[in-house]
């Protein structure tokens, strides 16, 4: 009975963690829409024309999938031999990807603008928040079964 309370509140507190990573993560996203409706008061379609067209998702979403990549790897070697390297570096190398992907369209958009490329880079960008939830899980889970093994 113990073991499932201290699982239930372990599991509380990891889904707080996560959540408050996330409030910290809609702290800039919160911050780019405020700019934009006092830049942009003229019309609904200028704001909104003026969200797409910052380049502020590309570089958003760069760091995004770096933390990702970050939390990840900061559990890895707390689980010594229990990860296969192989399947960790493949992991990396797809979070890499993103981060490089991430930075060509903030290139793009930079110097050739257009509407396409502003729908993609926020496509982009929630596609790493995603992620983010789902590294944030699974860097918890890992971090606790590496706990669980120990006692």
């Amino acid at each position: 009975m113990t073991s499932f309370k201290r699982n239930s509140s372990e599991k509380k507190s990891m889904l707080a963690d996560i959540y408050g990573e996330a409030i910290f993560l809609m702290i800039p996203f919160m911050g780019l829409i405020f700019v934009n409706l006092f830049k942009n008061t003229s019309s609904f379609s200028s704001i909104l024309l003026s969200l797409v067209s910052t380049t502020d998702w590309s570089i958003m979403s760069a760091v995004v999938f770096g933390q990702c990549a970050y939390k990840i790897s900061r559990v890895i070697p707390l689980m010594g031999s229990k990860v296969d390297g192989r399947r960790f570096t493949f992991y990396l190398s797809k979070r890499i990807l993103m981060i490089v992907i991430s930075l060509f369209v903030y290139a793009a958009m930079v110097f050739k603008p257009n509407i396409y490329i502003g729908i993609s880079q926020i496509i982009l960008f929630l596609l790493s928040v995603f992620f983010f939830f789902k590294d944030s899980l699974a860097s918890y889970i890992l971090h606790f079964r590496n706990n669980e093994d120990r006692k």
